[in-house]
């Protein structure tokens, strides 16, 4: 054991050698309380004074990184010091804590640098790419209209139907540069991968939005005029947009129903065709039947039988399009389901049916062919 003593003071130093003073088995010479009595203090200012004045070290108990040695200023610190072999103290932790930092702001910046050089021309963006920046000022943007604010800060079915939903469409809008990541967003949403790469929780981000206000303005009021709404309605492409929304309808309420039975389920390309079938025949709001059923008849087999949850979960696809069938077969009238109260029309769902087609949350109650045969269009073709 090494002892450095940081006082001139020759008392103060003998109290602290009297202190730290060992015998050959290790054990201490003086117990505190003797030195307390001898220099008229009280036992707890002794360990008090020696820490402000004094501490010991051992070659052996160091950093695991910066290899310097750990000091201990009392007997208690000094007898739990094999705790603190190869530790990495709290400078080196620090220094890393802060290199991390570093590198995460500098991420964040060269994203940002990256995607305010490459701003497409508002005018020439594809229909997709307006309807999803539309929907999330909508949803997400300040009064200003200039930042979007982090996803994860709002309920459910605030931007989209469904959570893998709300990631896509952000993703759309920072791969085609029309969201900028703000460089006040928190650094815990960048984590760095041992492989050199990194990933950005988009749901925690808040953004700049790459126009200008009027530019912004400008977007909002080409879906209020008539002739430009008249042209977006006919287009492929929004009816494509419309199929989307209503799918992910479904996948979201199916989400749900899932979990409130303790069910959980990932949607693959069958399951989405399947429900896409279905939307060709019924409304979202009749699909919420089939599925309301089938998450209830997936939970009783559960219950019954000697199966996985998970087991239970894919079975849910399978009763769907059993219902599917049945109810075309013999031409039955499926009782349509009213909005769940935990899934109220989103925001994407506004713009495209309440917004573009001049409708009131059409896209729920109605077949998409409906939909349009109300608004004196023909289903444009994909």
């Amino acid at each position: 054991m090494k002892l450095e003593i940081i006082t001139d003071d020759e008392q103060g130093a003998r109290i602290c050698g009297e202190y730290w003073r060992q015998s050959e088995d290790g054990e201490f010479v003086f117990k505190i309380s003797e030195i307390a009595i001898a220099y008229s203090m009280k036992t707890h200012e002794v360990s008090k004074f020696v820490e402000q004045h004094a501490f010991v070290w051992l070659e052996d108990i160091c950093c695991g990184r910066c290899r310097q040695p750990y000091r201990f200023g009392t007997r208690s610190q000094y007898q739990d010091r094999r705790w603190l072999r190869e530790r990495v103290c709290s400078a080196c932790l620090e220094a890393e804590r802060q290199a991390i930092a570093d590198e995460k702001k500098e991420l964040l910046l060269k994203m940002r640098q990256s995607a305010k050089s490459n701003v497409p021309d508002l005018a020439a963006l594809d229909l997709t790419s307006k309807v999803y920046l539309l929907a999330t000022i909508q949803a997400l943007g300040d009064e200003q209209l200039a930042t979007i604010e982090p996803l994860s800060d709002y309920p459910a079915c605030t931007l989209s139907p469904d959570p893998v939903y709300d990631h896509k469409v952000l993703q759309h809008l920072i791969d085609h540069n029309l969201l900028l990541i703000s460089l006040a967003t928190r650094l815990e949403v960048v984590a760095l991968h041992e492989d050199g790469q990194f990933s950005v929780d988009l749901g925690a981000c808040s953004f700049s939005i790459s126009f200008e206000a009027d530019q912004v303005i400008a977007l909002i009021n080409e879906f209020f005029d008539e002739e430009i709404a008249h042209s977006v309605r006919q287009s492929p492409e929004f009816n494509a947009l419309c199929k989307e929304a209503q799918l992910n309808e479904c996948i979201g309420f199916l989400k749900v129903m899932l979990e409130e039975h303790q069910l959980y389920w990932s949607p693959g390309e069958k399951s989405r065709q399947m429900l896409s079938r279905c939307l060709e025949h019924f409304s979202v709001a009749q699909v919420y039947n089939f599925i309301w059923r089938a998450a209830k008849d997936a939970a009783a087999y559960y219950m019954r039988s000697s199966i996985s949850k998970r087991q239970a979960a894919n079975s849910v696809v399978g009763n769907i399009s059993r219902s599917m069938e049945r109810a075309l077969a013999n031409e039955w009238e499926v009782k349509p389901f009213a909005r769940n109260y935990n899934l109220p029309q989103s925001s994407l769902s506004r713009v495209i049916f309440n917004m573009i087609l001049g409708t009131d949350d059409s896209g729920f109650d109605y077949r998409l062919a409906d939909v349009f045969e109300k608004s004196g269009l023909h289903e444009p073709s994909v």
